[in-house]
C-alpha cells in the first residue's frame, strides 16, 4: 500500500519590509530592557545612598582626635551608651558634655599605667567582655582595659601610698579681708565667742563660710587632697603649727580666692539720657580701696591708679572706664549702683562686692584637737587613695592631646539616639 504523502506548507520568506520591522521591534525591546535595568540600578543606588546617608554615614563622621588617632561617632555613641546606663535624657546629656574628657582620661590611663607596671592581659579583657556580655569591639576593649587598669591602680599602687595612721589636727578656719578685722575676731574667739557662728557670718571664703569653719580632721601630708580647692593655700600647713585649743595669729595668704572685692567709683559726667559715665577700681581689700581713694582725692591720675591697682580685667586696660550706667546695667552692678548716688566728679567710699572674686586674705585657724599618730579610718583612706589617683590622672592627661571634632548638633543627635534606644 502506497504511503500517503503529507503536504508540507512552505511559509513564505519575510519581505525586507517585514524583516526591517521585526528588527526594529527587537531593538526597541532591548532599549526597554536596558532602560528598565538602568532605572532599577538608579533606584537601588538612590535607596542605597539614602540608607548610607542616614543610617551609615553619620556613624563614620569623626568625633574626637586623641594623640593623632581619630575616633568616629560610632565609637562616641557606644561610649556614651555604656557610660550613661540608667540615666534619663538629662543625665545622658550631662555625661555627653563631659564624655570627651572621659575618653581622654581613659586614653591617658591606658598610656601611662604600664609605665608604673600596671598592665592588663588579653585574657583579662576577653573574660571581662564575656562576663559583661559586651561585644568584642575596639571601643569596649578600650573601656575594659582602662577600667581594669584604674581598679589595679587604686588597689595595687595608690593604696600602698596611704599609711594606716598619720599626724592629724581637728581644724576650724575662717578667712577675712583685713588684718584689723582678723585681730578683732581673734579677740572675740579667745573671749569665748562661737567659732562656727563667726565663720558663717564673717568668712569671705566659700568653703569655710558654708561649713561654719569646720574642716574636720586633717592628715599631715594629705591636706592638699582633703581641703579641695583650698589644698594649695597657706591653710594646708597652719593647723600643724598649733597646739590643741590654740587659735593662730592672723596669717596673710596672697593666693587664696575669696568672694569679695572693694570698689572705689567716680562719676565723670552725667547725661539725662545716658545716665552717669562711670569709672572704677576694684581692689582685694578695704585697706587697699581706702589707699586708692586717698590717692584719687590727692589728685593722682585715676587711669594710672586703675592700671596699678584694679583687679577688674574688663576695665583695667581702659583706665577703669566702666561706661554709662544705662548701657552697662548688666555688668559691674555694684559699681553702677554706687554711681547712681554720686554727683559728677565725686569719689565713692570703698564699697564691698560679694559678686566678684579676688585673691588675698587673712586666716584665723583653731586646732580643736590633735593626735600625732591617729588612725586613718576606711572612709578617709578611700578619699586619699582616690585623691592621689585624681592628681596623677590630671597630670598624665596633660600629655594627651585632644581635639574635639563633633558639633553640638552631632552631640544632640547622639544623645537622642541613645535615649531613644532605651525607649526614652
Amino acid at each position: 500500500m502506497a504511503k500517503k504523502h503529507t503536504k508540507t506548507e512552505v511559509k513564505p520568506l519575510p519581505t525586507k519590509r517585514q524583516l526591517s520591522k521585526h528588527r526594529r521591534q527587537q531593538r526597541i525591546q532591548r532599549i526597554i530592557y536596558i532602560a528598565g535595568g538602568a532605572f532599577l540600578v538608579l533606584l537601588i543606588a538612590f535607596i542605597g545612598y539614602g540608607y548610607w546617608n542616614v543610617q551609615v554615614k553619620p556613624f563614620h563622621q569623626p568625633a574626637v582626635k586623641i594623640n593623632g588617632t581619630v575616633y568616629d561617632m560610632d565609637y562616641y555613641i557606644k561610649y556614651l551608651d555604656l557610660y550613661s546606663i540608667g540615666k534619663d535624657a538629662t543625665g545622658t546629656a550631662t555625661i555627653a558634655n563631659d564624655l570627651i574628657n572621659i575618653i581622654q582620661g581613659s586614653a591617658a590611663v591606658r598610656r601611662a599605667a604600664p609605665e608604673i607596671g600596671i598592665t592588663v592581659s588579653n585574657d583579662e579583657v576577653d573574660s571581662t567582655l564575656k562576663s559583661k556580655a559586651l561585644p568584642d569591639e575596639q571601643v569596649y576593649r578600650d573601656i575594659v582595659i582602662s577600667t581594669v587598669m584604674i581598679n589595679k591602680l587604686l588597689q595595687e599602687y595608690f593604696d600602698k601610698q596611704v599609711p594606716a595612721s598619720a599626724e592629724q589636727v581637728d581644724t576650724q578656719a575662717l578667712l577675712v579681708d583685713s588684718a584689723d578685722l582678723a585681730n578683732e575676731l581673734r579677740t572675740r574667739l579667745i573671749a569665748g565667742d562661737n567659732f562656727t557662728s563667726i565663720a558663717s557670718s564673717y568668712s569671705v571664703e566659700p568653703i569655710t563660710k558654708n561649713y561654719g569653719g569646720n574642716l574636720g580632721w586633717l592628715a599631715k601630708g594629705f591636706t592638699n587632697i582633703l581641703l579641695g580647692d583650698l589644698g594649695n593655700s597657706a591653710l594646708k600647713d597652719i593647723p600643724f603649727t598649733l597646739q590643741a585649743g590654740e587659735i593662730s595669729q592672723p596669717i596673710f595668704d596672697g593666693e587664696v580666692t575669696k568672694s569679695l572685692g572693694f570698689w572705689v567709683v567716680q562719676v565723670t559726667e552725667k547725661d539725662a539720657t545716658k545716665g552717669s559715665h562711670v569709672r572704677g577700681i576694684l581692689t582685694a581689700s578695704q585697706h587697699d580701696a581706702e589707699e586708692v581713694r586717698a590717692k584719687i582725692i590727692a589728685g593722682e591720675d585715676f587711669a594710672t591708679l586703675a592700671k596699678d591697682y584694679s583687679l577688674d580685667s574688663a576695665s583695667v586696660l581702659n583706665g577703669g572706664d566702666l561706661g554709662w550706667t544705662n548701657e552697662s546695667a548688666t555688668q559691674n552692678r555694684t559699681a553702677m549702683s554706687i554711681a547712681q548716688n554720686l554727683e559728677s566728679g565725686a569719689v565713692s567710699q570703698p564699697t564691698g562686692d560679694t559678686s566678684v572674686q579676688t585673691k588675698g586674705g587673712y586666716w584665723l585657724v583653731k586646732a580643736l584637737d590633735r593626735d600625732d599618730d591617729r588612725e586613718l579610718d576606711d572612709n578617709m583612706r578611700q578619699i586619699l587613695i582616690s585623691g592621689l589617683f585624681d592628681k596623677w590622672l590630671t597630670e598624665k592627661m596633660k600629655s594627651v592631646t585632644v581635639e574635639t571634632l563633633l558639633t553640638e548638633d552631632q552631640k544632640s543627635w547622639a544623645i537622642n539616639l541613645v535615649v531613644k534606644k532605651r525607649g526614652g
